[in-house]
């Protein structure tokens, strides 16, 4: 059904999927999904059902949730995109308003990524971290971590909300700029028809949000430096890179 970094999903009889971790991948890894999905589960959110950690086969057993991610149906009926983001947008809101859950810290996550990126010099991570350090840092709501339109599933019911494995706790403006960086630039190409487009989602997600839940717009534009560094950590594409290192450079010398 699909393979990415870590692993691949392959559908299995009884209306389930496994998703089977690549050999290199440790256990321990797993087993940390494994948990972060079990927290997420307490909450009153649509996501798959987790059934079990089989060991033996290096996998996880979910729920199969049949329907088109919320990037194909905007493909699809490009029309209606202002009405996707704003469900997006309200989808996001609800899952910031969960609470009180065991999960990792956002900020602590972002510092890790930053230190082990390769792209930027050391003298430029201790000004970012040193950036970081002074954003506010008090609200625990849950953070997705990698909240897109891909990772969406609109189902003949209603949505699932997928893909939870860099689920933290922390300021919904990381998790919103994350999300807005992910919108305008994961995947980017040198096309400047999917540069005008993406620009149009990032817009029309950060209007619906602020209906949904207000917030400073200057606020938000403080987390995007140390977002955009930790993203430069990830498996990613030149032109992304070099779009994001100049994002960087230029929020460093503001």
């Amino acid at each position: 059904m699909g393979t990415g970094n870590t692993a691949k999903v392959i559908a299995r009889d009884g209306g389930t999927v496994a998703k089977v971790f690549h050999r290199h991948i440790g256990s321990d890894y797993i087993e940390y999904e494994y948990a972060i999905y079990k927290e997420i589960a307490k909450t009153p959110l649509q996501v798959p059902g987790l059934y079990s950690f089989e060991k033996e086969n290096h996998a996880l057993i979910f729920e199969r949730i049949d329907g088109n991610s919320l990037m194909a149906e905007m493909r699809r009926s490009p029309l209606l995109m202002p009405i996707h983001m704003r469900r997006l947008a309200e989808w996001h809101a609800d899952i910031h308003n969960c609470r009180d859950l065991l999960l990792p810290v956002f900020t602590n996550r972002l510092a890790s990524r930053i230190i082990q990126g390769n792209d930027l010099n050391e003298s430029e991570k201790e000004k970012i971290l040193s950036h970081l350090g002074g954003l506010p840092d008090h609200e625990r709501v849950l953070c997705h971590g990698d909240f897109h339109p891909d990772n969406v599933l609109i189902t003949k019911k209603s949505h699932v909300i997928i893909d939870w494995a860099d689920a933290s706790v922390g300021n919904r403006l990381a998790d919103i700029a994350r999300s807005v960086l992910l919108i305008n630039y994961g995947g980017l190409t040198s096309s400047p028809v999917q540069g005008m487009f993406r620009r149009l989602l990032a817009a029309n997600y950060i209007r619906s949000y602020r209906r949904a839940g207000p917030f400073d717009m200057s606020e938000l534009k403080k987390w995007i430096l140390p977002v955009a560094a930790a993203r430069l950590s990830e498996s990613i594409g030149e032109t992304e890179k070099e779009v994001l290192l100049k994002l960087i450079h230029a929020r460093m010398n503001e």
